[in-house]
């Protein structure tokens, strides 16, 4: 995992006279070497109060809160001092990490790319960028980006791992292949083996031999972001919902940013015809990525079936934007509109399911259907 480098505290450009100000951050700086973390906060918090205009300080603190994980805080320090030094690379670099650690990868790609001025981080930039266009499915962009990372070198087994997955579904089973064999050669004993082995089961319809490789990576790295989630969606494809429960729950606490551990711990609450849990679950999903289309989707059936339909309607024809081509926002949101007494509305909706089971019918998008 890629980590935050605590910035030195410097004054570039001319002399300055001490004053206050860098007097608290001098103790701030001092403290933070010692651990004695709530103790530096507090005095960068003072120091910027007679200084507020100092973007190394904010950008400082907002290490500071990194390593408390307090990613929130974290978050709106680096803003703050990105507002003042815009093309500072060190300072763009910890935002776009933190957003990226806020599983926020696509805003964080602007800053990440500014971060790539500067020597210090060109590495670590480029493979959260590799990540960032990997989650989007941009696999050639992701093989860049990537490759780039990786340099001359051999590569961590994270980097490999994503690269034996973009050149396979770029079509380059080769070069997939080829990332496959440093894998081995070098990282053998990484909990990624397991997963990469899990995958390959799972792709030949051998759930048995997907599950025991997942498990054998847990067992590797308990504490690993997504293994336990992996595990969960596996098991929620296989409808085996009652088994996906016990991973969700322990990504969730593990990472409880993670929308998608809360959407589908959700749909399976969902499934069980558990409505209250169901909503608690996709309404976490969307506070933490308000753009999550199937979130949406889900937590108006649920407002359905808890007899506030006309709570559903907004969040059915936002779906339905977010997922274009898809049939079923529309046909919920067709026959919410008849059931709160809007039957034209409704009509129009449940038009728009015809025609698209038309079109994919054909085989066309629905946008070139008459």
């Amino acid at each position: 995992m890629v980590t935050l480098a605590v910035a030195l505290l410097f004054v570039s450009g001319q002399i300055a006279l001490p004053d206050a100000a860098d007097g608290h951050f001098a103790r701030a700086g001092q403290l933070a070497k010692e651990g004695k973390l709530e103790f530096a906060r507090a005095e960068y918090v003072a120091g910027l109060k007679r200084r507020p205009g100092d973007s190394k300080a904010w950008n400082n603190l907002g290490v500071l809160l990194f390593q408390k994980h307090d990613l929130v805080n974290a978050l709106g320090a680096f803003e703050h001092a990105q507002r003042l030094d815009r093309r500072n690379p060190e300072i763009n670099f910890n935002l776009g990490l933190a957003l990226f650690q806020s599983n926020h990868s696509k805003q964080a790609m602007e800053y990440l790319t500014t971060a790539l001025r500067g020597p210090d981080h060109s590495a670590e930039a480029h493979f959260l960028l590799g990540v960032a266009w990997f989650e989007q499915e941009q696999w050639q962009r992701a093989i860049q980006e990537l490759e780039l990372s990786r340099g001359t070198g051999i590569g961590t087994p994270e980097l490999l791992f994503l690269l034996v997955r973009a050149y396979r579904n770029a079509g380059e089973p080769k070069k997939s292949l080829d990332a496959v064999a440093l894998f081995l050669r070098h990282f053998s004993d990484s909990p990624l083996l397991h997963e990469m082995l899990a995958e390959a089961h799972d792709e030949v319809n051998e759930p048995e031999g997907a599950e025991a490789e997942l498990k054998a990576a847990i067992a590797g790295s308990l504490q690993a972001p997504q293994l336990h989630f992996l595990l969960g969606y596996f098991y929620w494809r296989w409808n085996r919902f009652e088994e996906a429960i016990a991973p969700l729950e322990e990504e969730i606490r593990l990472n409880p940013g993670f929308a998608s551990a809360h959407f589908f711990l959700g749909d399976v609450r969902y499934r069980q015809g558990n409505d209250v849990e169901a909503a608690r679950q996709f309404e976490t999903a969307l506070k933490l990525d308000p753009a999550f289309g199937e979130a949406l989707l889900g937590l108006g059936k649920v407002y359905v079936n808890l007899k506030r339909p006309a709570e559903a309607v907004p969040l059915f024809r936002r779906a339905s934007e977010l997922l274009p081509g898809h049939v079923e926002p529309y046909s919920w949101l067709g026959r919410t509109l008849v059931q709160i007494g809007k039957p034209e509305e409704g009509r129009t909706a449940l038009a728009m399911v015809k025609r698209l089971n038309a079109a994919r019918h054909e085989g066309l998008p629905a946008a070139l259907k008459p």
